[in-house]
């Protein structure tokens, strides 16, 4: 079920094609260097039209030479995959996926589940002024570091440097910024971590501006933020094998520095080996078509793990429509754990493109389309996922039946 995008076609097939119900013609001939995917409209990309948009992912044309200027500068986005498959969808419906038999451990986890406690920790986050520039960043930080206390995690804060941003008009000065952390010591396994983050700055159209009028970030991504202190309360009293870091990071919307810096630390004194899986939230509640759709990607190299996140999904949140991709772009915070070898996903709603409130100052929760349904199963996914992870083992490896 879904949408399919044929980019390439033998001519001579072209006619039965059009023929088939649901079809129709496209854009002529393109070529395979000519075409460029991203998943996720994000500060460093100019807004392009698209030729169409399956699962969320944008697929572009472009010259060429724009293309290796993209890949020589990092600018988020992909080649057409080598099988072709940009995203797949999988519905939970009769005669569809199976759910398999849910654990009552797992179950009585997922149940602790609560939507509107989570809908009202993501509206006080987005009272603060979050963008990087503001002054009451810290204010935001504090805030998140005393509800990880509350969980009865114990309290750090990463501190780094964000360096100049020449795409800013000046260029900002480099400013010291940070990430509060909730760290739940695992009984068995202390120095195996899995790590569980959303960023939690927002912007507006001004993105270089932390003073430029209303900059709530309800969605992008108080939502995500939030997300992680939902999981965290969750969890807080429940003994673990492996340690669980909860984090948000800072800088996300001038370059994910947030979780690029941390990234690069954990590289530089050995500690990146611990950690065996991570969890990013970012933008959970808006449902745009009604059908709760969300998304969970990741590369290829981890294209394993999509499967047990639709086991966990058709299991404990079969409300859910999910689409999954092994062909996750650059436009959040997975991204840096993905390039250091790290088993990584992205969970979230079906697309920052299909919000139209994305970067405005009207990201407001009263803006969120059944923010509620949407997020709450998501969080039941991550929070079967992270019971697998954290806790039990391979737990869905043979979900389907």
């Amino acid at each position: 079920m879904g949408t399919e995008m044929l980019l390439s076609i033998d001519a001579s097939q072209r006619d039965q094609w059009l023929k088939r119900d649901g079809v129709r013609d496209g854009f002529g001939p393109l070529d395979r260097d000519e075409v460029w995917i991203r998943d996720h409209v994000c500060v460093h990309q100019a807004q392009m039209p698209a030729l169409g948009t399956v699962g969320g992912f944008e697929v572009l044309r472009q010259p060429p030479a724009m293309i290796r200027y993209a890949k020589a500068h990092a600018i988020p986005g992909t080649d057409i995959p080598a099988d072709g498959v940009i995203a797949r969808e999988a519905r939970n419906e009769p005669g569809g996926l199976k759910r398999a038999k849910s654990l009552p451990s797992v179950q009585s986890l997922v149940d602790r589940v609560d939507a509107e406690r989570w809908f009202q920790t993501m509206s006080l986050l987005a009272a603060f002024n979050r963008n990087s520039f503001s002054p009451t960043l810290t204010s935001a930080r504090d805030w998140i570091l005393s509800s990880f206390e509350g969980a009865a995690l114990r309290t750090e804060v990463f501190n780094y440097q964000m360096p100049s941003i020449t795409s800013c008009n000046p260029a900002t000065a480099p400013i010291n910024l940070s990430n509060p952390i909730g760290r739940k010591i695992g009984e068995r396994f202390p120095d195996e971590w899995i790590v569980v983050g959303a960023h939690y700055d927002s912007r507006n159209s001004a993105r270089c501006d932390g003073t430029a009028n209303a900059q709530p970030g309800a969605n992008d991504n108080a939502s995500g933020c939030a997300g992680v202190i939902e999981l965290a309360r969750i969890f807080a009293d429940v003994p673990t094998q492996r340690s669980i870091l909860f984090m948000c990071y800072s800088g996300e919307e001038q370059g994910l520095w947030g979780s690029r810096r941390y990234v690069e630390a954990l590289q530089a004194n050995g500690d990146i080996a611990k950690v065996k899986h991570m969890i990013n939230l970012d933008m959970l509640g808006f449902d745009a078509g009604g059908t709760l759709d969300a998304r969970v990607e990741t590369n290829a190299t981890h294209a394993a793990l999509l499967t047990q996140y639709r086991n966990a999904a058709t299991t404990y949140a079969p409300e859910l429509n999910l689409i999954t991709s092994s062909n996750t772009g650059g436009g959040s915070d997975h991204w840096y754990f993905l390039a250091a070898g790290v088993p990584a996903v992205f969970t979230w709603e079906n697309g920052a493109s299909i919000y139209p409130h994305y970067h405005q100052s009207t990201d407001t929760p009263a803006n969120m389309t059944r923010a509620r349904e949407l997020a709450g199963g998501i969080l039941k996914m991550d929070t079967a996922m992270l019971a697998e992870v954290a806790i039990l083992g391979a737990t869905f490896a043979n979900g389907f039946e």
